[in-house]
Formats: C-alpha cells, sequence, structure tokens
C-alpha cells in the first residue's frame, strides 16, 4: 500500500500481523522513523495489560519512542482519549476497544515524530 501512515501499518500489524498491541505500535514506528533500535524490553510480553504497571501496550510502546520532550503530552492525549492508561480499566470502561487503543497511540505518535522532524 502506497502512502501508508502509522497508524496504518500499526492496526495491519495488529490485527493481520499477530502482534500484540505494543509490538504493533512499535514496529510501526521504527518503520515511520526509519530508525531500527533494539529493544531491551521484549514487548511481545506486553500486550493484554501485561506492561509494567499494568499499562496499556500501546501506549507504553509509544512512551519508549516518544520524544522526550512530548513524552508527558502524549500520555496524557492518550489517557484523555481512552480514560486510562491501564489496560484492565480501559477495557472495563469499553469506551475504547484494543484496535482504537493501537490506532490512538500510532496517531498520537505520529504527530510526535512530525514534530520532531520539523
Amino acid at each position: 500500500m502506497q502512502n501508508e501512515t502509522m497508524l496504518d501499518v500499526a492496526v495491519f500489524l495488529f490485527r493481520k500481523g499477530r502482534r500484540n498491541c505494543a509490538e504493533a505500535v512499535f514496529e510501526a514506528w521504527q518503520k515511520a522513523s526509519g530508525r531500527n533500535i533494539e529493544m531491551s524490553e521484549n514487548l511481545s510480553r506486553c500486550g493484554s495489560g501485561r506492561a509494567p504497571q499494568g499499562l496499556c501496550g500501546a501506549i507504553y510502546a509509544a512512551q519508549l519512542v516518544a520524544d522526550e520532550t512530548e513524552k508527558d503530552e502524549l500520555t496524557d492525549r492518550f489517557a484523555d482519549a481512552a480514560g486510562s492508561l491501564v489496560c484492565r480499566e480501559i477495557r472495563s470502561m469499553r469506551k475504547l476497544s484494543c484496535t482504537a487503543c493501537v490506532e490512538l497511540a500510532a496517531a498520537l505518535l505520529e504527530k510526535n515524530l512530525q514534530k520532531a522532524v520539523a
């Protein structure tokens, strides 16, 4: 697909690529940023609320790679939209689906990346 956005890639990886939410967001960021960094964290263990402190894996991955100066804003915007940062709470509120969390984290991270490049 031509002109893929980070959001497109993240959602594809999450739905069809057999990646959990954290892996999908991280891999989409790598593709969009052109940075191929190794994670010390094994993101395959960070889906389904298993990220540290029970965070949603999508926002956890976004926090790992976001520009340091934008990380707080990215986190706040995610929490405002999702109602929480904690996977279990997000799912119990039924405000956003897991796919929607991946979409939100990828969209916020994409904006973060565009600011960093500008």
